[in-house]
Parts: structure tokens; sequence; C-alpha cells
């Protein structure tokens, strides 16, 4: 089954409503829905890797903008983190491993503004 939500407002001012408040109404409305619909389409990657691999890591999971590296407590560690598309979080966990990540975890996301 296939289904779709849409937005639908009128083309005539409201007689009651001043226009600035309807159209900050309806981006916020917009954004939401938006947060949603992205929430659905990727997850959040996070994982451990040795600062010497970081490289082939970072170029399996490169983000919508750019992945979060964090320094970790062992020498020579660092902890990242990554949205990444649902569809192929398998996929990329096994490239993750391959180029020895470790502690790789996927989180759902319910709602985000990207």
């Amino acid at each position: 089954m296939t289904s779709q939500a849409v937005l639908i407002t009128s083309s005539r001012p409201h007689p009651t409503l001043p226009a600035e408040t309807l159209s900050s109404v309806l981006s916020l409305v917009k954004s939401r829905f938006a947060g949603v619909l992205a929430a659905q389409q990727h997850v959040l990657c996070t994982f451990n890797v040795e600062r010497k691999n970081l490289p082939e890591a970072l170029a399996v999971t490169p983000g919508r903008r750019a992945p979060t590296v964090s320094s970790v407590e062992a020498d020579g560690w660092a902890a990242v983190s990554v949205l990444v598309k649902r569809k192929g979080m398998a996929d990329v966990m096994d490239r993750l491993t391959l180029a020895g990540a470790e502690d790789i975890l996927i989180t759902r996301l319910e709602n985000c503004r990207v």
C-alpha cells in the first residue's frame, strides 16, 4: 500500500488571520513534515575506529554534511557519528568493519531537522 500526505492551502487570504502569521505557520508545518520524512530515510551510525583507519572509514560514511569525529580516551582511537541512508545501512556496516571500525551502532531517528 502506498500513501502520501498533501498540504493544501488557500490562495485567498484568511479574513481574520494576518498573512505573515499564516506564512509562518505554514513554514513550521512544512519543516515538521520534512523532519519526519528525513528521519524515515536516515539512521545515525556511530562507531569507533583507530585513527590510522579513519580516512578509509570516513570514505565509507561521508554523511549529509560531514561526520562528527571525537577523541576517545584510548590513545589512537576516534569516535564517529554520522547520518547514513537507512536503505544501505547493512552495506555501510559491512564496509566499516572491513575498514577496521568497531562498536558499530545504528540508531533509528524519530524526527530531525536537516
